[in-house]
């Protein structure tokens, strides 16, 4: 039985998530029409949306944008292979503060992909 894919919202791409010893990572930045390819892909084979960003208003956008039901998630991403990454980043954090409202222009977008290398 072939395993299910995921799609990955990160908010950072933590690189001890990965478990491999050597690894290639593919990471490019992607505009909100990309994103929502990516998404609609994902949707439309039954991959499993993962979401591990804990930014409130950050969530209620991504929801918002893409027809999800994404919930603020405090644990720690593992990365498995196969997994498609869409990390998701504000353009000017500011420490200790919290954005209220998010708009698509407050927001960085990358898309990543994890594969092993062989030597």
């Amino acid at each position: 039985m072939m395993k299910r894919t995921r799609l990955v919202f990160l908010n950072a791409l933590p690189l001890n998530s990965i478990s491999l010893n050597r690894f290639y990572i593919d990471v490019r930045r992607i505009d909100i029409e990309t994103m929502n390819y990516i998404v609609k892909k994902a949707k439309s084979t039954d991959s499993e949306i993962l979401n591990y960003i804990r930014h409130e208003s950050t969530i209620r956008l991504i929801n918002s944008l893409f027809g999800l039901n994404l919930s603020i998630n405090p644990g720690l991403y593992q990365w498995q292979e196969g997994d498609e990454l869409l990390i998701i980043t504000l353009k000017k954090p500011v420490r200790g503060q919290e954005a209220v409202e998010v708009t698509i222009d407050d927001l960085d977008m990358f898309y990543a992909y994890v594969s092993e290398v062989c030597y």
